[in-house]
């Protein structure tokens, strides 16, 4: 849908939370607001509706691989404008991985584990920080178990999820998107009860997507 039919969606919902003969100054606040519940609702809303992009393997002309091999791992620079993961599956892979971890998770701590570590039937994708050859902390995708292909390339199907304007969104979840800006723009304006109310309305307005 054109941004500007997402807005005006906007404010019919604002047009529900104010009373009659009551004027709200929330114009100026939809804009920002609704680029912000859109990279929110990226991290929300089901994989399925969400549209995939190819996680770059390779940089200049002839490609030359950017992917790091090392301790049975391979590490594939996140992408700048990356949102979520959407699935990583190397060759040998007994099952594609759809939700990266983080060193925090306690998944991630049985990678020290030599009878929980990753393997080709329990594969993992956790993004890290790892320092490059010039000692700048880079962002990876840590995907294990990988084993080091050494002359031979390997492809992996390699998708993320990446930052996208609110008109760029697939139409089914505009009605989310506006409930999730109305709660935003209802919080600017110091209504926290009927931003409440509104909130409510998006998660259920997502739930009904998640069930579909």
């Amino acid at each position: 849908m054109e941004r500007a039919g997402i807005i005006d969606l906007v404010k019919i919902k604002m047009d529900e939370f104010t009373p009659e003969g009551v004027s709200l100054p929330f114009d100026d606040f939809i804009g920002p607001l609704l680029d912000e519940s859109a990279l929110e609702l990226l991290g929300k809303a089901p994989l399925y509706l969400l549209t995939p992009t190819q996680i770059p393997l390779t940089e200049n002309t002839p490609p030359s691989s950017i992917v790091v091999y090392a301790d049975d791992k391979a590490y594939i620079p996140v992408p700048e404008d990356y949102v979520r993961l959407y699935e990583i599956k190397y060759p040998l892979w007994k099952r594609a991985i759809r939700k990266a971890i983080t060193p925090e998770d306690p998944e991630y701590g049985k990678q020290d584990n030599e009878y929980l570590i990753a393997g080709y039937g329990r594969p993992v994708v956790a993004v890290v920080y790892k320092t490059n050859n010039q000692d700048v902390a880079i962002r990876y995708f840590e995907c294990g178990k990988v084993i080091d292909p050494g002359q031979t390339v390997l492809t992996p199907t390699a998708l993320y999820i990446q930052t996208c304007k609110p008109e760029e969104l697939n139409d089914i979840l505009v009605d989310s998107l506006s409930w999730l800006c109305t709660t935003k723009v209802l919080g600017v304006l110091g209504q926290p009860d009927k931003a409440r109310m509104a909130l409510d309305q998006f998660s259920q307005s997502l739930t009904t997507l998640l069930l579909r």
